[in-house]
């Protein structure tokens, strides 16, 4: 996003790109790209310019600061100008599941996933996105519009081979034990057969401006 961002406003144009760790970040050389460690949080604003923006995004970012989304999006929508734009994109992730109920991998992935309950138990709200548009609106912002998309996939899809890691990942990183990774062993047999058609994530895009 950064470096599309850099292309669209062009030479004359400046972009601030910011996370908590910029590892990855700093690898990109571009003029009008400036990188800064920064936490949206509690961080002081003036590092960024508060009022000065045209426009703020986010992208799947919000939906692990369970309970302070909208803090974070108060301070976004700090940053831009009158009239300026935020955007944020944020999913859905309790749709993630097969979609057949007559296939025989159905019941056992169901059982490790609970609707999603078990990516909510380590720390993330799986079902923020379709709250953007009530927080734009307690923040202040006008002209709110919002999307959402998903399509359905293979098992062994590129899709699922990156959400059978992500599972590893999250599981890991939740301190998940025996029974917890067996959960993942079963829905990531499930994840590599062919068979096996999967709803993605509900992507939603929310956007609104700060009032002139």
């Amino acid at each position: 996003m950064a470096v599309w961002l850099a292309e669209q406003v062009g030479p004359k144009g400046r972009v601030v790109a910011t996370d908590l760790n910029t590892t990855y970040l700093q690898r990109i050389d571009l003029p009008n790209l400036e990188v800064l460690e920064h936490d949206i949080l509690d961080d002081s604003l003036e590092a960024l310019g508060p009022g000065s923006f045209d426009l703020v995004c986010s992208r799947l970012m919000l939906f692990h600061l369970v309970n302070r989304q909208e803090h974070a999006i108060r301070r976004m929508a700090e940053c831009l100008r009158p009239g300026g734009w935020l955007i944020d994109e944020d999913a859905d992730w309790g749709t993630c599941a097969p979609v057949d109920p007559a296939h025989p991998l159905y019941d056992g992935y169901q059982r490790g996933w609970r609707h999603g309950d078990w990516w909510t138990v380590r720390g993330y709200d799986k079902a923020f996105g379709r709250r953007l548009p009530a927080l734009f609106d307690r923040c202040g912002l006008e002209d709110i519009r919002h999307e959402a998309a998903t399509e359905a996939v293979r098992g062994g899809s590129d899709w699922a081979r990156w959400w059978a890691v992500t599972l590893e990942v999250m599981n890991e990183q939740g301190g998940g034990d025996k029974s917890d990774r067996r959960e993942v062993q079963v829905m990531a047999t499930a994840l590599a057969d062919r068979t096996v058609w999967f709803l993605r994530e509900l992507l939603h895009a929310c956007w609104g401006r700060r009032p002139a």
